[in-house]
């Protein structure tokens, strides 16, 4: 569903930013990532407490069910907690201590830039524009995945950073002339990482291919870091998704500056179809431990790995 896709945007920052939660029965808010109580979630203020929770992803209403006064079932740790850990459920507790639940109302989204508080392309399209663009907005930490290999992660490391050598990165470093500039697909623009990366009308629509396969629809941005935000949400709500979307991002950019170089340097030149075959071979090669059958339905075809996993 497309409020699937809103949903998802919770975690891309001037939209978290500008939302909150209206509470009502508590079934469709997480209790501890949401920010519906102290104008902070909970998960971040307490982070430790959050970390330790055996019910990271439950709704306010199933953790009210469970019970979340003092000795309640919602308060299921990993381990046994240290004294000034029991100090902190009990803030926890005292901040959830007037939380009354409405039965008969369903929870909603509140848009913060709206006097009506309803969501409108005009309200977003003004911060988006007005808002200084992040110099580095993805978190270190996101890139560190266990499923890639290190010399892949290094590489998206320097390309969301604007410093692989690319045509354009070259002529600033004074290595190649304004004349040798252009992108390596014949496209007549300059090779720039956002163009290579997102825009060029070869290379670029490798991620239209992608997005089909996957099942799911989006804009391309104009930066590559908003890019990786936006594709790691893309694939809907839930860890397992998203660690599989960055396994397949990584594989896609990865795939496309080795097809860049076969171009520029051997001479060599795939098709667009070519390169996405590899990109979902490459991807299933670095999940190839969490399947037991190979990534084809019987008419030879290949499976989303959300299917693969059951998930899909």
């Amino acid at each position: 569903m497309w409020w699937c896709d809103i949903f998802a945007l919770r975690q891309i920052g001037w939209f978290s930013d500008n939302v909150c939660r209206s509470l009502g029965n508590g079934k469709h808010t997480l209790f501890w990532t949401d920010v519906w109580i102290g104008g902070l979630s909970l998960s971040v203020r307490f982070s430790r407490l959050y970390d330790l929770s055996m019910f990271k992803e439950s709704s306010v209403f199933h953790m009210s069910h469970l019970g979340w006064g003092e000795d309640g079932g919602a308060w299921r740790w990993r381990r046994r907690l240290f004294v000034w850990e029991e100090q902190m459920v009990g803030e926890l507790l005292l901040l959830l201590h007037n939380v009354l639940l409405q039965v008969v109302k369903a929870d909603s989204w509140l848009w913060t830039l709206e006097t009506c508080r309803s969501y409108s392309v005009r309200s977003a399209y003004r911060i988006i524009t007005i808002s200084p663009p992040l110099v580095n907005p993805v978190p270190v930490a996101d890139l560190w995945h266990k499923d890639v290999p290190l010399k892949v992660v290094l590489f998206a490391w320097r390309l969301l950073r604007d410093r692989l050598p690319t045509k354009e990165n070259l002529y600033h470093r004074g290595v190649l002339d304004r004349d040798s500039i252009l992108c390596a697909a014949g496209c007549d623009l300059v090779e720039s990482s956002q163009h290579l990366f997102l825009h060029c009308n070869i290379f670029g629509s490798v991620w239209h291919l992608i997005y089909r396969w996957l099942g799911i629809s989006a804009v391309v941005p104009s930066q590559v870091s908003a890019h990786f935000t936006q594709f790691s949400v893309s694939g809907g709500v839930g860890n397992k998704r998203r660690s599989i979307t960055q396994v397949i991002w990584f594989a896609t950019v990865w795939e496309i500056w080795k097809e860049r170089n076969n171009r520029l340097f051997n001479d060599k030149q795939g098709t667009v179809t070519q390169v996405v075959d590899r990109i979902k071979s490459l991807t299933f090669r670095w999940l190839k431990a969490k399947y037991v059958t190979l990534p084809f339905n019987y008419h030879g075809r290949w499976l989303s790995p959300f299917t693969m996993l059951g998930i899909g």
